[in-house]
């Protein structure tokens, strides 16, 4: 999800306005950023190990 999230950004930094990631304060692309980091590390903390029995 961030890779995709990665190409969204980089392809609608060169074709619209030049948008920078401000972190003083957060905008809208690097909150999206932040919300897919935490999605792909919950999905991953969540699932269990492939061959663990539970």
């Amino acid at each position: 999800m961030t890779i995709v999230w990665f190409v969204i950004w980089l392809i609608a930094d060169n074709v619209g306005g030049s948008e920078p990631l401000h972190a003083d304060p957060v905008n809208a692309w690097l909150a999206t950023l932040i919300l897919a980091v935490a999605l792909d590390l919950s999905r991953a903390g969540g699932l269990p190990q492939r061959g663990e029995v539970s």
